[in-house]
Parts: C-alpha cells; sequence; structure tokens
C-alpha cells in the first residue's frame, strides 16, 4: 500500500496525487472479477475513478468505456483517460442524470460488461478505504482530518477507521452528503462557490483546483495557526 506523507504549512499531507488517478486507484481490487471484460462508468470529467479505471483495465487487458458530458475541449482527465485507451463516449448536455441512463442503456443485453456506481460508493469501497486511513493512524499521530467531499465514498471510510477523538472536517464542493449524522465527530463546511469555479490559492504541492484544493483552501482559513496535529488527504 503506497502511502506518501509530506509537511506543507505545518499540516501533513497524504500525497494521493502521486498515484494514477489518485486514491481512486486503491479501489480497483474491488472490482477484480474474471467474468467481466468491459466496465462502464459515467463520470464528471473532473474524477478520478475515470483515471484510475481506465488505467487498471489497460493494464489487465479489459475494456473501459466512460460516458461524460461533451466538452467543446477535452478536460485534461479525459485525455488522460483516452491515453489509457479507454472509450470515451461524449454525451451532449450530459448531466449526471443523463450520462448515467446512457450508461445504463449501453450495458443492457452485455453479458460481460459492468457498470460502476457513481464514485463507487459501496460497503467494500469504503473498507479499503478505512485499511488505508488504519495504516496511516500507525504512521502519524492526528487530531484531525480534512477532505474534501464528492460521492461520499472517501468519508465515509475515514469515519470508519479513525476513533471518536479525532476529528474529521469534510468540505463539500457539491452536492451535499447525508447519512452521516451518526458520527459526532464529523464536521461539514460548504464551499463558498459552486463545483465548476476554481480555487485560485497557491500551495506546495499538484491538486486538483476545483476538487481538493476548494478544502485546503479552508483548511488554511480554519487552521492558520494551531498546534493541532492535522493531516490533509489530498485526493488528486
Amino acid at each position: 500500500m503506497n502511502i506518501t506523507i509530506e509537511q506543507h504549512d505545518g499540516f501533513y499531507v497524504l500525497r494521493d496525487d502521486l498515484l494514477v488517478g489518485g486514491t481512486k486507484s486503491i479501489l480497483m481490487s474491488s472490482i477484480d472479477n474474471p467474468n467481466i471484460t468491459e466496465f462502464v462508468y459515467a463520470t464528471p470529467v473532473y474524477g478520478g475513478f475515470q483515471i484510475a479505471l481506465s488505467a487498471y483495465c489497460q493494464s489487465v487487458g479489459k475494456k473501459t468505456t466512460l460516458f461524460c458530458a461533451e466538452r467543446k475541449k477535452k478536460h485534461p482527465n479525459t485525455l488522460q483517460c483516452l491515453k489509457y485507451n479507454a472509450n470515451v463516449v461524449e454525451v451532449p448536455y450530459g448531466y449526471l442524470s443523463v450520462i448515467e441512463k446512457r450508461a445504463r442503456d449501453y450495458c443492457q443485453g452485455k453479458e460481460h460488461t459492468q457498470k460502476i456506481i457513481f464514485g463507487a460508493n459501496s460497503l467494500e469501497n469504503k473498507k479499503l478505504i478505512a485499511n488505508r486511513m488504519t495504516e496511516i493512524l500507525k504512521m502519524i499521530t492526528i487530531d484531525e482530518v480534512w477532505c474534501v467531499i464528492g460521492s461520499g465514498t472517501l468519508i465515509s471510510g475515514i469515519l470508519m477507521a479513525v476513533p471518536q477523538e479525532v476529528k474529521v472536517f469534510g468540505v463539500q464542493v457539491g452536492k451535499e452528503i447525508t447519512n452521516l449524522e451518526m458520527y459526532s465527530n464529523l464536521s461539514l463546511l460548504k464551499y463558498p462557490k459552486s463545483f465548476d469555479k476554481d480555487s485560485k490559492i497557491q500551495i506546495g504541492f499538484p491538486s486538483t483546483s476545483n476538487y481538493d484544493r476548494k478544502a485546503y483552501e479552508l483548511l488554511l482559513q480554519h487552521r492558520k495557526n494551531t498546534n493541532k496535529k492535522i493531516l490533509f488527504w489530498n485526493v488528486l
């Protein structure tokens, strides 16, 4: 399990951006099925799972088909997926609900094809995240974990692993997350600008400008001067 932790601005930073596809690359073991020859995924162009999936499928000789919104200029993440030989289907006016339906329709009648749910948001994948968090806790002592929230897979896995005394701060950059009310050590913050707007802060490590970097921006605002030991989970 490749774990790289650096110090930036007085915080611990988990550098999962160094992995192909970021944190989501550690979830590939959950789709290891010899009966499946093609994986299908509907994705926002900003996501890392599409990259991790494309790289994995290329390495094991399987096909990746991605459905995403059509853009005048292809997003860098889409170009990276194409580099890994993914079949990219661009859908005009591709809201998530639209590309999800197109992906479901595509899979109809295909016996050895599997559609992966958005964000790979399954209990098995949350456990894989939890295992990673457990390994991190063996390496460093922390008081808080900060991360961005997308589909909810990441923060759910983190919460499954950390002890109650470790506080978890999730920064929502898109839709609001639900079903986490049982975690009393969780605090949710809302980034003030919409998902498509980029964070303009300059930081000392690569971080997706409309995703992780927004969470780091709020971390800097809320914890600029602190003695707390804080881990920032940089997804991509």
